[in-house]
């Protein structure tokens, strides 16, 4: 067996295709350290001119309205919030002026927590960053919701924390924090295409050469399996060139720390039922979520594999095998909705946790309105689609009269 696994390992480096994939990710890799990072511009971005700007004209509302009299009741209620808010505001200001970076993080978190619940209650008068609301976003207040509450509680956890706090790492620019955001954007996409075009003829390859193949006397199944841990471990090394680029962004940006905080959304929570004493994140280290992420990948790793293998032996069409991998990866596109959660049961689907970072973030449940998204049932089904596909591999390749060379 491990003679055959040795072979098959030979086999799969030698193929000019996978070759080929590991190249196009390591070029991928570099070209985004270099075109695509240094142009990202998060919404909420330390920019002390804005603040000021907001802190000013707050200021100036303050002062036009002290010490007069009859006035409306909304003037009245804004001058009575306005210099708690800048007193906060100040202290942001000041802090950056001054370099210190703690007590910026510590009122920050304190500014859009009170900002937030400013918006959630007085929804009429204040509003959240203009950037939500741009193309026709019906759905900006609640982005705003999740985006303030997100930033808020990344900020008091590094007002907590022993980091080694940076401009950098406040807008999420360092490598670690990249890959988290990298895990909730696309980069999940990128993977598990990769470990379908790996795997695509790593069975029906064989069918050029049968002779050799039989050199190896060893059962069908046990084939199988050999050649399922050939593509999962070769779908892993795909990490190995997608680290170049990464490691270029840590040296420009810095590279963060494994304890950092990443935000976990309480879907029991949204802007129709927040509760000051309600909290909208938690946070777990950043090292704890990308070990779940991994995970969840090598098991999608797994299904994808197992089902390939599958439609190897059955089918027995490259293309196919392609064709309806990529359908699994993308099916979600078709059906996705958001706040649909009263009419759908789109969390039965193993295609709609696809997007391993946003499941294990709370961000799929946040999408979908619902709290039924999670990262255990997840789990639950395509670790069983999985088990489905490597169990009808079982049964057709230890029929005596199988042979996948034939």
């Amino acid at each position: 067996m491990w003679n055959f696994i040795k072979w098959e390992t030979l086999q799969f480096i030698g193929n000019k295709k996978n070759q080929a994939v590991y190249i196009i990710l390591l070029l991928l890799s570099v070209y985004y350290a270099f075109a695509v990072a240094p142009t990202y511009e998060p919404v909420e971005k330390v920019s002390r001119d804005e603040m000021q700007a907001a802190y000013d004209t707050r200021a100036a509302f303050i002062e036009s309205v002290e010490g007069r009299e009859n006035l409306h009741p909304s003037v009245q209620f804004a001058a009575s919030l306005f210099p708690e808010w800048n007193k906060v505001e100040k202290r942001r200001i000041d802090a950056l002026d001054e370099g210190d970076l703690l007590t910026y993080a510590s009122s920050t978190a304190e500014w859009y927590t009170f900002t937030n619940e400013l918006v959630i209650q007085y929804g009429d008068y204040f509003y959240y960053n203009p950037l939500y609301y741009t193309h026709g976003n019906s759905f900006a207040r609640d982005d705003g919701f999740y985006a303030y509450g997100y930033t808020a509680s990344r900020y008091d956890h590094y007002s907590q924390g022993n980091h080694d706090l940076s401009y950098e790492l406040f807008e999420e620019r360092t490598a670690l924090q990249t890959v988290q955001r990298l895990l909730n954007n696309f980069l999940p996409f990128v993977v598990l295409i990769s470990c379908i075009l790996l795997t695509a003829d790593i069975v029906l390859k064989d069918r050029r050469n049968p002779s050799i193949v039989k050199g190896f006397p060893i059962s069908d199944w046990k084939r199988m399996f050999g050649k399922g841990f050939v593509a999962f471990v070769g779908s892993l090394v795909t990490v190995i060139p997608l680290s170049a680029g990464l490691l270029i962004i840590g040296l420009r940006e810095g590279f963060g720390d494994f304890l950092l905080g990443v935000p976990i959304y309480n879907t029991d929570v949204s802007i129709f039922n927040y509760r000051p004493d309600l909290e909208i994140f938690s946070t777990i280290p950043m090292w704890e979520y990308l070990v779940k992420n991994i995970a969840f990948l090598s098991l999608w790793f797994i299904a994808l594999i197992a089902l390939i293998i599958l439609l190897s032996i059955t089918l027995r069409l490259e293309f196919l095998n392609i064709a309806i991998g990529l359908g699994i990866v993308f099916a979600e596109f078709l059906y996705f909705e958001r706040a649909v959660s009263p009419f759908t049961d789109a969390y039965w689907y193993p295609t709609s946790y696809v997007q391993v970072g946003q499941v294990i973030s709370g961000t799929r449940d946040f999408l979908y309105a619902s709290e039924l998204f999670t990262a255990e049932r997840g789990v639950l089904l395509v670790a069983g689609s999985a088990l489905l596909c490597i169990l009808l591999v079982l049964l057709i390749t230890t029929n005596k009269r199988f042979s996948y060379t034939k």
